[in-house]
């Protein structure tokens, strides 16, 4: 794990390891490889890329883009009231150095957009990223883990017949499911992701959004969680090419009120991941801040923590 520490215009990270969570000796193994690192890494800016894409569609009328920065990274500039998820710099310093001006000409980008530099930093890029940030001013606002995990081992009937998979039963009264690929399904799932996020601070224009991003993506399968019938939960995975290899990124995951406590996340999960190996995926991520649901849902289905992004965003002064 990162552990920042920040005094005066300074700051520097180093890399911990991570107390809250003890990765397999199988993921320990995957995770000291630097291709499966740069795979990772490729994979998020591949997943943030696309969400850009479909922004375009969705607010036509505003400027939205996505930049390519410094060692390597992209900076994506959406609209202000998406926040952080949708305006971020990632894979900063992870193919060169980087330098106070590289970082000065990201924030002009930003200045002119009405937006705030937010930068999420992965523990393996040049060490030259630390000195320039600090150089100029920025501080660790927050946390993201990056969590992944291997597919070799799960087992499953291929069959390319199958567009859609049958429901998975988890118990007896709770399945998962693909949502129906049409209006209805998208609607549908829409709503459940609103349901789900409500009480988490963010408006419902907000929500609407980032449903609507995920249902929208070609790339992406949305999934149900169902009890007695109701959807109790949902959830997206999205299916990417990098040039280390294909990963299945899980998503958006959300459980309605009523319905929590009740394994639905973990349940989502699981199916997503079987969907995956189906489809001829070894390979899953997660993201997910310290502390939620998500993270020890992650870890239950064998999930280890690759490592963590510090959340880095500018001082005004």
């Amino acid at each position: 794990m990162l552990v920042a520490h920040s005094s005066g215009p300074t700051l520097s990270i180093e890399r911990k390891q991570a107390a809250a969570s003890t990765p397999s000796t199988m993921n320990s193994r995957l995770f000291n490889k630097l291709d499966t690192i740069h795979q990772i890494e490729e994979a998020h800016i591949l997943h943030l890329s696309r969400q850009v894409e479909v922004g375009k569609q969705l607010f036509p009328h505003e400027n939205i883009s996505l930049h390519s920065v410094a060692g390597g990274g992209v900076a994506a500039l959406t609209t202000p009231h998406l926040g952080q998820q949708l305006n971020r710099t990632l894979g900063l310093g992870m193919k060169g150095r980087v330098t106070e001006n590289d970082l000065a000409d990201i924030e002009a980008l930003h200045t002119a957009a009405n937006l705030t530099p937010c930068i999420l930093l992965c523990p393996y890029a040049d060490q030259s990223v630390i000195q320039a940030v600090a150089m100029r001013s920025y501080v660790v606002e927050g946390f993201l883990n990056i969590y992944a995990r291997s597919l070799h081992e799960i087992h499953v009937d291929f069959d390319s017949s199958l567009d859609s998979p049958a429901e998975l039963p988890f118990g007896s009264n709770m399945v998962v499911c693909r949502a129906p690929a049409n209006d209805a399904g998208m609607g549908a799932f829409i709503h459940a992701s609103i349901a789900g996020f409500k009480d988490d601070g963010r408006s419902d224009e907000v929500l609407r959004s980032l449903a609507e991003t995920a249902a929208l993506r070609g790339d992406t399968n949305l999934y149900f969680g169902k009890i007695d019938g109701q959807i109790a939960g949902c959830g997206a995975m999205a299916l990417m090419e990098t040039k280390y290899g294909r990963v299945a990124h899980l998503y958006i995951d959300s459980t309605t009120p009523h319905f929590r406590g009740r394994g639905v996340q973990q349940a989502l999960i699981r199916a997503r991941l079987i969907d995956a190996k189906r489809l001829g995926y070894d390979f899953a991520t997660i993201h997910a801040r310290p502390g939620i649901g998500t993270g020890r849902n992650a870890e239950k289905e064998g999930f280890g923590l690759a490592f963590t992004k510090p959340i880095l965003t500018k001082r005004s002064n």
